[in-house]
């Protein structure tokens, strides 16, 4: 009779490569429903000016602010 039994916990190579296969695939599908959902709910051009309503946004801000100041 011998004394020796195989560690219970030992991990071979095939269980790892499927681990880390299961992970990538995980991984990829996460993306591709992002990508999937980026591309759908894409709701175009907000504004046709965008630029120029960047370039005076102070000056709307200075507005309002003076809008507030003369309000009853």
């Amino acid at each position: 009779m011998t004394d020796y039994e195989p560690h219970p916990e030992k991990k071979d190579g095939k269980r790892v490569l499927i681990y880390l296969l299961a992970f990538f695939v995980v991984f990829a599908s996460v993306d591709a429903f992002f990508f999937y959902k980026a591309l759908t709910t894409n709701t175009g051009t907000v504004s046709d000016n965008a630029y120029e309503q960047g370039l005076r946004f102070n000056d709307i801000i200075n507005e309002a602010e003076k809008r507030l100041e003369n309000a009853p």
